[in-house]
């Protein structure tokens, strides 16, 4: 009995070892597939992990190069301006260089030119001097070699131009008219000061005058008195452009000359005759008076009241470019040669 029993209880613990094993078998075969599936989730997520991380590492280094190139180019860009502006200063400044090469190139030619004018005026030869100062730009000399050219110039032209009126003056004393024209004409062209100006055209008036080219005379009287309107001599150019005027049948030129010389003049010795000449010439009646060799008008000296002066004739220039005054009193017409000359009023069409 108590083997069998023990033999039971033997069996029995067998059965229970068996279950026992069979749980624990169940049990690790349980564990074994959790292990797995949690090994699976390790390995998924490791993967996952790395991919993460590398994502993020690139994105970061993708951040820092797109930095990076940013910075860069906004450097670059900066150095592309500063050098732009480098590249602009560098040509403006090589453009002022050579427009003061230029400059200076010019400056030396006119000074050349200026050496050879001030030479040739201490030579002598003041035709060649003003030839080379004809070549003269005075806008590329210095402020004191363009004071000293436009003195030494003026100088020069107005020796020239008083040479020419005493040489023209010698000329219409001898009565060689063209000659003395072309003198006036030469020294007209030198554009000299106002004062030898319109002694010039005073006598270019009173060349043209005798050569018959009323017309032309009575313009070189106007300008003449409108080159110089201070002179002493002014109204009696105005009253001889009158007579010219007059002489050339141009009677609305003459009366604006007239005109003109009562307006400027009004206290000259000239103002009674010029009036009464407007008078006829406004009434269309001819003046009580015949055309001077002169070019002017005198009134016939029936009685010493109703005669104009005389016209008076422009000094001859000195050497320093003056005159000699006028005479303070107005003289009285000269007599008229036998053979009657044309009425005013008759005038010969100008030349």
């Amino acid at each position: 009995m108590a083997l069998e029993e023990t033999i039971a209880e033997i069996k029995k613990e067998i059965v229970e070892s068996h279950n026992l094993i069979i749980k624990t078998d169940n049990l690790v075969k349980n564990l074994s597939a959790d292990i797995r599936q949690i090994q699976k989730r390790q390995e998924r997520y490791e993967r996952k992990y790395i991919f993460n991380s590398v994502v993020a590492y690139v994105i970061f280094v993708v951040v820092i190069f797109g930095g990076l190139y940013v910075a860069f180019d906004a450097k670059v860009g900066v150095v592309r301006q500063e050098k732009e502006s480098l590249e602009k200063q560098l040509q403006q400044m090589q453009e002022d260089t050579r427009a003061m090469q230029e400059k200076i190139s010019r400056r030396s030619q006119q000074e050349k030119i200026t050496e050879r004018f001030l030479l040739l005026k201490q030579q002598g030869r003041p035709y060649d001097a003003l030839k080379e100062a004809e070549a003269l730009d005075t806008s590329n000399l210095s402020p004191v070699m363009t004071r000293l050219v436009k003195k030494e110039l003026a100088e020069l032209k107005q020796s020239l131009a008083n040479r020419s009126i005493e040489s023209g003056s010698s000329y219409l004393q001898k009565g060689q008219l063209k000659r003395a024209l072309r003198e006036f004409d030469r020294a007209l062209e030198l554009s000299p000061p106002a004062k030898v100006l319109a002694r010039v055209q005073h006598n270019r008036g009173l060349v043209l005058s005798k050569l018959r080219k009323n017309a032309r005379a009575a313009r070189a009287f106007r300008q003449a008195a409108e080159a110089d309107p201070q002179s002493s001599s002014a109204d009696n150019d105005l009253f001889m452009a009158g007579g010219s005027f007059e002489a050339a049948g141009d009677m609305p030129q003459a009366i604006e000359s007239y005109q003109r010389l009562l307006d400027l003049y009004s206290s000259s010795a000239y103002a009674s005759a010029a009036r009464r000449r407007i008078q006829r010439l406004s009434r269309g009646k001819p003046t009580s008076g015949t055309a001077t060799p002169a070019g002017g008008i005198h009134a016939t000296p029936a009685t010493p009241a109703s005669a104009a002066p005389a016209p008076r004739r422009h000094p001859a220039a000195t050497s320093d470019g003056g005159s000699q005054p006028p005479s303070p009193k107005p003289q009285p017409p000269k007599p008229q040669s036998p053979k009657p000359s044309p009425p005013a009023d008759a005038g010969r069409p100008g030349n």
